[in-house]
Order: C-alpha cells, then structure tokens, then sequence
C-alpha cells in the first residue's frame, strides 16, 4: 500500500476521530483574555486505541503535547506553540508494544496536520532501523503566535529533530 493510499485509509476509516483530534490540538494552548502562565501554557490530547490500518491485530494510541514555546524553551519570552505527536502501538489480545511501520506513523500524521502544515512537520529521536520500524513514532510542529506553522526556532536546542520530507 502506497503512503497516499494508507493517509486514505486512515482519513476514511477515522473520520470523526482525527476532526476531533485535529481540532482539540490545533486550537489556541489557552484561553484569550486568560493570564499565561506555564501550566496554562501546556496541555496533552489523546486518541486511541484505534486499530492500526496495517496490522490487523495492532491498536494504535497517539499522544499529542501542545505546549507554549516559552514552556519549551529556555527563552521564555518566545511565543508561539509546539504540538508533540506520539503514536505508539500495542497488541489488541495482549497489549504488549509492537513496532510500527514507519510509513503508517507518517501517513497517521498526513492524516491528522495534513494540508500544507504538513511541510513544516519534524520527525523527532533517532533515524529508523533498517526494517522501517520504530517503537514510538514522535513528530513536531512549531506555530507561530498565530497558529501559523513556522521552521524550528532557534531556540529549541533539540538536534535530533529532521524534516519529515527529509527523513
């Protein structure tokens, strides 16, 4: 199955899951109005089980971390946001981790920031073993105080961090 057919797959099969998801981690890390503050400025979403579209006999649980960069930095005045995606995934009749396709991790994020953000995507941790498996998938988006997708600041000292289109 081509990359683009497994985003399909996904997009059709997880419909309500993913607009819920999408919409719960794009939305601003805080109320307008609100005094920021580093608790306020952070907050986690998650969705899962959901079964894997490549393994029949995987459950898929992906983690997401929206945090304001000032809480992710150590320059506090930094504004704008960071969302930290995880997918990690289990045996359905025993829980025990499984590897995941790297290429069904990816299009699980096609799916979920997909459009245009999706260029601004990093793939976070180590490079891939040489059977195209990982244990936990983690991705990163940087958005400015606008929401608007941006490169990875300076700031963020992270050096594992690669371009999705690069990886």
């Amino acid at each position: 199955m081509t990359f683009n057919e497994l985003t399909t797959r996904i997009q059709i099969q997880h419909t309500q899951e993913l607009s819920a998801f999408r919409q719960n981690i794009t939305s601003a890390p805080y109320m307008a109005g609100t005094p920021t503050s580093l608790n306020a400025d952070r907050r986690s979403v998650r969705m899962g089980p959901v079964q894997s579209v490549e393994d029949g006999n995987a459950n898929l649980t992906i983690v997401a971390d929206v945090e304001g960069l000032a809480w992710f930095t150590a320059d506090k005045g930094l504004l704008g946001s960071c969302i930290t995606v995880s997918i990690a995934g289990h045996r359905r009749n025993t829980g025990t981790r499984v590897h995941l396709p790297l290429a069904e991790c990816d299009a699980w994020i096609e799916a979920i920031l997909g459009g245009s953000w999706i260029t601004h995507v990093y793939r976070a941790g180590k490079r891939v073993e040489s059977d195209g498996r990982m244990d936990i998938a983690s991705y990163r988006l940087f958005l400015d105080e606008r929401r608007n997708p941006v490169a990875k600041p300076q700031a963020v000292a992270d050096t594992t961090l690669r371009r999705l289109e690069e990886s």
